[in-house]
């Protein structure tokens, strides 16, 4: 009887081990996908003759995804920014976007909820293809913040508007609800690594994700991630912008099989660089370390 104990023990081990499973991004028509990206990073400038200047950056932007059709590289998809709370502090100065603010700016920002974003994702969860944004799309909230703001402010804050709402904010929105996963199927635990260039950062990342666990209709998969300069990064137009950005960081999600998507995620980032600055033909490049925590919830 032992022995028959004994027995069924290692065959149980054995079929275990063999587990496998096919994660897929599968969106279902008429079903909305929401996903919150709370981002909470705090920026140390080290300035000769100033020492350390820190500013701290906290952001909640929400958005939901539904399914529009399917195509043939995966799913046709529409976004609609449901939050976007941006605070920004330092040197004793403070910054709110607030779409939930009741000021004309909070307006101005509220006007913007719920226009429909269009983007083409992979079944393997991977943001391929985002469809234009119609300049049009701001004309109301120029209209809103013209009824109190004079001209000039009034385009400095539509300039701000417009990049809180660029095509690059949406898709880590949306991709913070996605998981990149590898085309095959995967035993538990099982490996995969992706890469990716960063035209925010300027980097090239390389991610590890592991695995880890299958209970019920969640999986538990957890990342990790180098971010290495990108020596082929085109460089920004513009007067300020980071370079030579590295670090690493980690992440713990928890996936609902059945659709893919991410229901929660918490993760850190340490990176390290320059900000370069250029004004008058003079250049200057200032040291600068990045602290980010994330947290993303898909419920």
């Amino acid at each position: 009887m032992k022995r028959l104990v004994s027995l069924l023990i290692v065959f149980a081990a054995l079929s275990m081990q063999a587990q496998s499973i096919k994660m897929e991004f599968k969106p279902e028509k008429g079903v909305e996908y929401p996903v919150f990206l709370e981002i909470n990073q705090t920026m140390t400038l080290i300035v000769p003759g100033m020492g350390n200047v820190v500013t701290q950056t906290d952001q909640i932007i929400g958005a939901v995804v539904t399914l529009a059709e399917e195509v043939e590289q995966g799913y046709l998809v529409e976004a609609r920014v449901t939050q976007m709370t941006i605070k920004a502090q330092g040197q004793g100065q403070s910054q709110v976007f607030d779409s939930e603010g009741e000021d004309v700016l909070g307006q101005a920002i509220r006007s913007m909820m719920g226009q429909p974003l269009q983007m083409i994702i992979s079944r393997r969860g991977e943001i391929l293809e985002q469809m234009p944004v119609e300049d049009t799309i701001y004309s109301q909230a120029d209209s809103i913040l013209a009824t109190q703001y004079a001209r000039r402010r009034r385009e400095q804050t539509m300039v701000q508007i417009k990049q809180m709402f660029s095509q690059n904010t949406i898709k880590s929105v949306v991709q913070a609800g996605l998981t990149k996963f590898p085309e095959r199927e995967m035993i538990i635990p099982s490996v995969w690594t992706d890469e990716e260039s960063s035209q925010e950062l300027g980097a090239i990342v390389t991610v590890q994700q592991r695995l880890i666990e299958v209970t019920g209709n969640r999986a538990i998969i957890t990342a990790k991630s180098v971010i290495m300069p990108d020596p082929n990064a085109k460089k920004p137009d513009t007067p300020q912008r980071m370079e030579g950005i590295s670090g690493n960081g980690e992440a713990t999600s928890v996936i609902d099989i059945q659709s893919g998507w991410v229901v929660e995620s918490n993760g850190t980032q340490s990176l390290r660089g320059e900000l370069v600055v250029e004004q008058g033909g003079q250049v200057q490049a200032i040291d600068l370390t990045m602290e980010v925590k994330t947290k993303i919830t898909g419920k």
